[in-house]
């Protein structure tokens, strides 16, 4: 959108059922655009602030702005850039930044951890077995044999977080399509989802992440520079058997949402469903060598 002042990107957040997360989310936005991280730069709303009690209707929470028959609404300065591409060089920057949001809030309350550290429930997984049996769902059959897999992937995830112990708020979507190539540097984006997480967890996970960037394999290379990069602006070294499990929690996050579309649990939205079937059961049959793969690797 062009304004008088200027060009900027307006986004709607569907955050109706997860508001108490996103006001927090957007005070750690706010808190990073403080201490000068790389970010897009959030516009406040000009509107009067929610009422938290029973008053008038919520219209404004932290940057964003309740438009009715839209829904919650923000609006960030025009970023003026290319999305990261595979030849783009951002270790250095990776590790600094990654250290310097976990600096931030450096002890922080994890006993509402995100969805994907907490998939250790064998009973949803039965229940989501028994209800595409039913249904004769393609991928069934697959996580049939599997169970013991997925299950075994889960339980490894939620003990790592466990013992991690290192929680502090952060970005909490530090991948590679969240950062934008500009003139003056990576800009890093969409903040919607901060909030509490592991430090090691999410510095290995972006780590492993930057560096596989049109490549099969991590880049050595890559990942030492932003590991030195990470533990020279202040960030704790991170390594070890279980430092890859966040990647499983999120691989496990997204089979549970294909799950749930396929089953009418969850909305399709623009995807296909026999799309979302099949990759549902690519990431079924794909679990034992997936996570053989991240307990063997070492960064």
């Amino acid at each position: 959108m062009v304004t008088r002042d200027g060009s900027a990107l307006i986004k709607h957040v569907a955050a109706e059922d997860w508001l108490d997360d996103f006001a927090r989310a957007m005070d750690f936005e706010q808190l990073a655009l403080s201490v000068g991280i790389s970010m897009a730069r959030p516009i406040p709303p000009l509107v009067e602030p929610m009422n938290h009690d029973n008053g008038p209707a919520r219209k404004r929470l932290g940057f964003a702005a309740a438009i009715e028959g839209i829904g919650w609404v923000r609006a960030y300065d025009w970023v003026d850039g290319e999305p990261l591409g595979d030849g783009d060089d951002v270790a250095a920057w990776l590790g600094e930044t990654l250290a310097r949001l976990h600096q931030l809030t450096p002890t922080a309350d994890a006993s509402r951890p995100p969805d994907w550290y907490r998939m250790d429930r064998p009973e949803m997984w039965h229940g989501w077995l028994n209800d595409g049996q039913r249904d004769g769902r393609s991928w069934a059959a697959l996580l049939r044999l599997h169970m013991t897999d997925v299950l075994e992937a889960a339980g490894w995830v939620a003990r790592s977080f466990t013992a991690a112990g290192d929680y502090v708020v952060t970005h909490r979507d530090v991948e590679p399509w969240n950062v934008m190539m500009t003139g003056g540097g990576p800009v890093l984006i969409d903040w919607d989802v901060a909030g509490a997480d592991s430090a090691s967890l999410e510095a290995a996970h972006a780590t492993l992440e930057f560096s596989r960037r049109g490549r099969t394999a991590p880049d050595p290379a890559a990942v030492r520079r932003t590991f030195e990069a990470y533990v020279g602006a202040g960030g704790t070294p991170f390594g070890g058997p279980d430092v890859l499990a966040r990647r499983a929690g999120l691989r496990l996050g997204r089979l549970a949402e294909r799950l749930r579309m396929s089953l009418g649990d969850q909305d399709l939205g623009p995807r296909e469903l026999a799309a979302v079937e099949r990759r549902a059961a690519e990431q079924i049959a794909e679990m034992p060598a997936f996570l053989a793969a991240l307990r063997n690797y070492r960064l």
